[in-house]
């Protein structure tokens, strides 16, 4: 659908409008440097709105709703990255209170890669989140092969009993978990987190494969077939190029989402020694030299992965998180 006229001119308001205000505010409320950061945003929306009046009546496919909320979603991305990183390289004597880093200081980032704690906690994020997704791709991918290829009673019901416990909260299933655990005597231990990670990773995984193979080109594998080629011709012909990376980016977004829950690290482990890298962030901070610093720089750290994830697979991870069905 061409965006129309109208949708254009609104869109192009709003930009200004938010521009407006924010330059204003910035005048009137932001001291010191932080003043410039607030109005390169303004201007950069209001050169958006009049770019949308521009091109307003013209044929162009552009829509400029789609242009301002990625607008929109870069400053509230980056923004929130800007200030961790400045707590993060403050000095530890220095009270922040600029968006801007002023006296940036490399230090805390050593002190963070060789504490023990952290490390610690996150080579059990890293275990329990690597045996977590390994089950989960092993079960989701034939799941989700029968899903689309087959005709199995009752598909539609099992998809939607799938999102329904895809988007169930973990918290309300960490008590009868911890009660389970406690009963049979391995509460505590970091391997067993995996049984409860796999609440998180096996729908998450069967989600992705289902919209994975339904863009498959399954046409081409039949014909492959019908020209009477073996298993492992089809395997090179189909499998390779058509399956196996959006296997792989698959396997890299639920393993990240995994690495991040904070709610069964916290709830289900009963010492430092079975802790997750983010139940500790969260409830070992009082035990860190400089808390607000660590965490920061821990949790920038952290983020590396999931950045090289979308980098090396930025079209698979859109195609797979930004279509559903």
């Amino acid at each position: 659908m061409n965006p129309s006229i109208r949708s254009r001119v609104i869109a192009s308001t709003t930009a200004f409008v938010l521009g407006f205000v924010i330059a204003n505010y910035g005048i009137l409320r932001v001291p010191g440097r932080d003043r410039w950061l607030w109005f390169a945003v303004a201007i950069v929306l209001m050169v958006t709105s009049v770019i949308g009046v521009l091109i307003a009546d013209s044929r162009r496919k552009v829509s400029m709703w789609a242009v301002l909320g990625m607008e929109m979603l870069a400053i509230f991305t980056l923004l929130p990255l800007l200030w961790t990183f400045t707590l993060a390289t403050s000095a530890e004597t220095v009270t922040t209170q600029s968006l801007l880093p002023t006296d940036v200081q490399w230090s805390v980032f050593r002190d963070v890669l060789g504490s023990d704690s952290i490390r610690h906690a996150a080579i059990t994020s890293a275990l329990v989140s690597l045996i977590a997704t390994a089950v989960s791709m092993l079960l989701a991918v034939p799941a989700a092969y029968a899903l689309v290829r087959r005709q199995v009673r009752a598909r539609r019901l099992v998809y939607v009993f799938l999102l329904a416990v895809l988007l169930a909260p973990l918290v309300a299933l960490a008590g009868p978990f911890g009660d389970q655990l406690r009963t049979f005597g391995v509460f505590g231990s970091r391997y067993v987190l995996v049984v409860p990670t796999l609440m998180l990773t096996l729908p998450l995984a069967t989600w992705l494969c289902v919209t994975l193979m339904r863009d498959l080109p399954w046409s081409l594998r039949d014909s492959v077939r019908a020209d009477g080629a073996t298993r492992g011709q089809t395997f090179r012909a189909f499998a390779l190029p058509m399956v196996v990376p959006g296997l792989l980016a698959v396997t890299l977004i639920t393993f990240i989402a995994a690495c991040n829950d904070a709610v069964i690290g916290a709830t289900l482990t009963g010492g430092d020694e079975s802790r997750t890298l983010p139940a500790t962030l969260l409830l070992a901070a009082d035990q860190l030299e400089q808390p607000s610093a660590a965490i920061a720089a821990t949790g920038l750290l952290w983020l590396v992965p999931a950045v090289l994830v979308l980098l090396a697979v930025p079209r698979r991870t859109i195609r797979l998180l930004g279509r559903t069905y």
